[in-house]
Parts: structure tokens; sequence; C-alpha cells
């Protein structure tokens, strides 16, 4: 359930005034936008998962060091 207090005016081009009214269907435009804001890709998903504390940066910096290592051996 949507609920919007105060309303608000906002300007946007013919283009994206069609497509919006293309995708929203029978629902508002401010319920369309507010899906369309608070969907995440998989993309999106994954890097805020890099993000965190799950990743140790002293081990990505060791790795790093290897690879530059290993590639100069075999490049």
């Amino acid at each position: 359930m949507y609920i919007y207090s105060m309303a608000k005016i906002i300007s946007v081009s013919n283009k994206i005034y069609e497509e919006l009214t293309k995708m929203k269907g029978n629902e508002s435009y401010s319920i369309l936008i507010d899906r369309l804001i608070s969907e995440k890709s998989n993309k999106i998903k994954i890097l805020s998962f890099f993000g965190t504390k799950c990743v140790d940066k002293k081990k990505i910096k060791e790795l790093k060091g290897g690879w530059k290592d290993w590639s100069k051996k075999y490049v």
C-alpha cells in the first residue's frame, strides 16, 4: 500500500512521459516511479555485497601482488 502525503510537480520530456504512460498501466505515476527506483538489478546487489565487510581487503592486496608476479612470469 502506497501512501503519499504531498504532491509535487516535476517536468519530464515528452519521450519519458510516453514511456512512463506505457509502463504504468492502471497504476499511478507515483506507484510506477516508486517501483522503478526501488528495483535493483543483480549487478547492483552483487556490487553492494562487495562493499560489505565480508571481503578482506588485506587478502585482495595479497592476491593482486601474486597476480602481478604470475602475469610477469607467463606473459
